[in-house]
């Protein structure tokens, strides 16, 4: 790749003098926890006062400091705590720019956070954050919102005032200089505030829970004034007083709505994982050089001394210090990422990041396939495991949430199961049997029953769900044997008449708990192969058969038997089971006591089974195995993989070689090295858990993430992802829309995951106060009752006074109108006054199609021309439509 050129000069010096630090930042305890905030105001450095926290000002800069315990997160709540010396604190710097800001403000910002970075060791994270457009990192600082005030506005009386409310998680409220129709968009909530009365206008395409936490705001910030609601469109049904007043400082006459969909940008490949990576070389000027790499990986990241530049295609820029790379790199790697924003004409607004090798932020280690990070808490190191192999801690599991939710285990797997096999469009019931053959070409569906070990309410409460509708997809499942399977299995979930989960799972990546009901012995053959055991336990049959299995897993909850052939290689960390005409369990040197036992118990299913370890065959052992099995082979003694220089992105201890992949003992053999690798093996490393709120807009599915997440942050009215590297769990809250879509929810939030990972990857659906324990631990602390006292936006609209309005067949759901599609398609248009539709062809806005100008009319003008909605416009014969358009110049 040839060498990016800067034309500007952006080389700081080679040595840095001592930087002096402000007395204000002097103040901050270098080995806390702490949350910071401080305000640039021109050439005033001032810390903001805690009640303050969360209110910026458009025209100041503003640099926010949080430190937590590794794992944990920091927010404006935040008590300062001194630690140990020895205890390692993640560090955060963001400096935040307003709307409004001054360059003389964004000079002194940017000097100011060199004075903090190194007064604290140059080991933070620094975020370049703009109006608008922040991480989401520094929204998790402030859950209750934030408010951006208007610097213009300082010593300008109280009222009027125009604020913009919206986001769907963290409202943001932005207070307007200006009082005009151009700040109003359908997708936001505006609120005008005068001396008499609050207007609360509702956009059509904002979210229930925008308009909730909307409404909260106004209340909260009406100091005992009278609220009015009034609807985007509807504004005529305001009473002639209050439109009078509306009037007096928005004439109607000008009203000028834009649509949601011009918005969609804004989200736009917002978990794009498909970026560039530079290596930054000082030559005089600074060049990139681009790494010709495919999936990035953390090995591209090789030079310790060196800086690198992750370009996420104008969503984010991330620089990336290596730790013996001079301190001149470090402080320079934001404006070097500046200049690259500048030189690719990227919005201003691109996010820009510096991070530190070995300081390096959860959201940018996901950016890299193989970068797996380990869980940090000591709760979470448990394991359910008595000293007796194979006995669950069925107790702990329904008393500890968080040992269910660390493990995935729900129960011990002794419950009830019922299992379909589906073929085609044939669905037939698998009679029960202690052996489990599934076949590859096939689908399977399990109604599972959990047992809870325990009859406490309490703990009854805890488990939260009595049965588990598990489907299976074989990899050589027909599109026809999946799309029935996947029929019958969301039938079964939506018949269910007591709590229950929903899991949707594929070949290679079955969860603890799925393996755990087959008790580490569920048996995988080829298609054409499995016929031989698929009618139950009939070992005449199978005896009469040849074939080998490889034994993945050490435990009950992380075991199979999958068949494998032809073998080019076999390593000394694997089991295998071979059926001749005798059952042979073969076991490599470097094998565990655990592993050889679950061998040994698949074996012992087959039939009577002699224990073989490497090494020690006999000569009748090599003789039966020949058409498998053959010495050489064996890759023996030393333990070591036959292909140990592509294990770096593997989590298991060793290696399986099978001609095709280079993965650990317990990894599925058709997984590549790009991908992530689910061990099932609840001890291994994993990605961080994350929860994204999502939602549909315009046929896509849009998420935003939820950093240091709490039960609190789930709301009823709402549809969240909670990944935990295992499971992709959908959780419904009970008045929330698309509850049908589930499954195409968590689909599509998969291929486009932030980090890379097959679109195979396990799919969990639950449902508000039915969450399972293996879902719950995953929060802090779980209350059962949280939620049920829920308001809905309805609900708090009645208490202000004002009903939703209702017109033709327009009624009220959750969240916002309830619009037939005729209706919905008028709402999704741009509205403009009647005088501007009313103008000749060559002088209509570019959106317009000048025959269906009729639809960019609000609902209220509409009424006011037509004398009818435009639902009963539209049941009009063609021609009489065509007549009344004519009539009010609008063809």
């Amino acid at each position: 790749m040839p060498p990016f050129n800067f034309i500007k000069q952006e080389v700081r010096p080679n040595t840095i003098p001592d930087l002096k630090v402000d007395a204000t930042f002097r103040k901050v305890a270098k080995n806390s926890i702490t949350f910071a905030l401080w305000k640039i105001d021109e050439d005033r450095l001032e810390a903001v006062n805690r009640t303050q926290y969360g209110t910026f000002y458009d025209n100041c800069a503003y640099i926010v400091y949080a430190a937590s315990l590794a794992g944990h997160y920091a927010n404006h709540e935040t008590i300062t705590r001194e630690q140990k010396p020895n205890v390692t604190l993640e560090r955060y710097i963001h400096y935040w720019l307003g709307g409004n800001v001054s360059e003389q403000n964004r000079s002194n910002v940017v000097h100011k956070i060199q004075e903090l970075d190194s007064y604290l060791g140059n080991v933070a994270s620094i975020y370049r954050e703009t109006q608008s457009h922040e991480s989401a990192r520094f929204l998790s600082y402030f859950k209750k919102g934030y408010d951006i005030r208007s610097g213009s506005l300082i010593t300008a009386p109280l009222r009027p005032r125009l604020y913009q409310l919206h986001s769907r998680k963290w409202l943001r409220s932005i207070e307007h200089a200006t009082i005009d129709w151009s700040h109003f968009n359908s997708d936001y909530i505006m609120v005008l505030q005068t001396d008499s009365l609050i207007f609360v206008w509702i956009g059509r395409s904002s979210s229930g829970i925008e308009r909730r936490s909307a409404l909260a705001w106004v209340q909260k910030h009406s100091n005992g004034s009278p609220i009015t609601v009034v609807d985007d469109g509807y504004e005529q049904a305001m009473s002639p007083e209050n439109k009078d007043l509306w009037n007096s400082l928005l004439p109607l006459k000008k009203r000028m709505v834009c649509q949601a969909s011009q918005l969609v940008s804004e989200y736009t490949d917002y978990n794009s994982n498909k970026f560039r990576i530079y290596k930054c070389n000082q030559r005089g000027r600074l060049h990139l050089d681009q790494l010709d790499v495919g999936m990035p990986a953390k090995d591209d990241l090789s030079d310790a001394h060196g800086v690198y530049l992750l370009d996420n295609y104008g969503q984010s820029v991330w620089l990336w210090v290596g730790a013996q790379a001079p301190q001149a790199d470090a402080l320079s790697a934001m404006g070097n990422g500046r200049a690259f924003v500048k030189k690719k004409k990227y919005p201003d607004n691109t996010l820009v990041v510096r991070v530190l090798e070995g300081h390096e932020p959860v959201e940018f280690k996901r950016l890299f396939a193989n970068w797996l990070n380990v869980w940090h808490e000591n709760s979470r190191s448990h394991k359910p495991v008595s000293t007796k192999l194979g006995k669950l801690d069925a107790h702990s599991l329904c008393e500890r949430p968080k040992m269910a939710a660390d493990t995935q285990l729900v129960d011990d797997g002794r419950g009830e199961r019922v299992l379909f096999r589906i073929l085609g469009d044939q669905v037939q019931e698998v009679a029960a049997s202690k052996t489990v053959v599934f076949t590859t070409n096939a689908s399977y569906v399990v109604k599972y029953t959990v047992q809870c070990a325990t009859v406490i309410p309490a703990d009854l409460a805890s488990v939260g769900i009595k049965s588990i509708i598990y489907q299976w997809n074989g990899s050589e499942a027909s599109s026809e044997s999946i799309a029935r399977a996947d029929k019958f299995a969301r039938a079964s979930f939506e018949a269910l008449k007591e709590p229950g989960m929903f899991v949707q799972l594929y070949e290679f990546d079955e969860p603890p708990h799925f393996l755990q009901i087959f008790e580490g012995k569920l048996i995988i053959m080829r298609g054409q192969r499995g016929e031989i055991l698929s009618n139950g336990n009939t070992k005449g049959s199978a005896m009469s058969e040849t074939f080998l299995l490889k034994v993945y897993g050490d435990a009950t909850y992380n075991s199979k038997a999958v068949e494998e052939t032809p073998l080019s290689s076999i390593s000394s960390k694997d089991c295998y089971v071979i059926k001749t005409n005798h059952v042979w369990v073969w076991c490599g040197q470097s094998s565990t006591g655990d592993a050889r036992e679950m061998a040994k118990s698949v074996g012992g299913m087959l039939g009577e089974s002699s224990l073989v370890l490497e090494g020690k065959e006999t000569k009748e052992f090599w003789q039966s195995v020949a058409m498998y099995f053959n010495q050489t082979l064996v890759i023996n003694g030393n333990g070591n993989s036959c292909s140990s220089s592509t294990s770096s992105s593997s989590s298991g201890a060793g290696s399986m070689c099978n001609g095709s992949s280079s993965n650990s003992g317990n990894i599925s053999p058709t997984l590549s090295n790009n991908c992530y690798l689910n061990t099932s093996v609840p001890s291994k490393p994993r990605p961080p858990v994350q929860l994204f709120l999502v939602w549909w807009q315009q046929s896509a599915l849009r998420y935003e993430e939820i950093l240091g997440f709490e039960q609190q942050d789930l709301s009823a009215d709402c549809t969240y992802i909670l990944d935990t590297g295992t499971l992709t769990y959908v959780w419904l809250g009970s008045q929330g829309p698309n509850q049908e879509r589930y499954t195409a929810i968590a689909q599509s939030y998969v291929q486009n995951a932030p980090f890379g990972r097959r679109s195979a990857t396990a799919l969990a659906v639950v449902r508000q106060f039915q969450e399972p324990n293996v879902f719950k631990g995953f929060f802090e602390s779980w209350q059962n009752d949280y939620g049920k006292n829920f308001m809905s936006y309805e609900a708090m609209r009645k208490e202000l006074g004002t009903a939703v309005p209702t017109t033709g067949n327009i009624t009220n759901n959750g969240s916002a109108l309830l619009l037939n599609n005729r209706q919905k398609d008028f709402d999704g248009h741009k509205k403009y006054p009647l005088m501007v539709l009313t103008q000749e062809m060559d002088m209509l806005p570019s959106e317009i199609n000048p025959l269906k100008r009729e639809v960019h009319l609000t609902h209220d003008d509409f009424v006011s021309v037509f004398k009818m909605s435009f639902y009963e416009f539209d049941e009009l014969p063609k021609w009489k439509k065509m007549e009344l358009k004519k009539q009010f110049k609008l063809f």
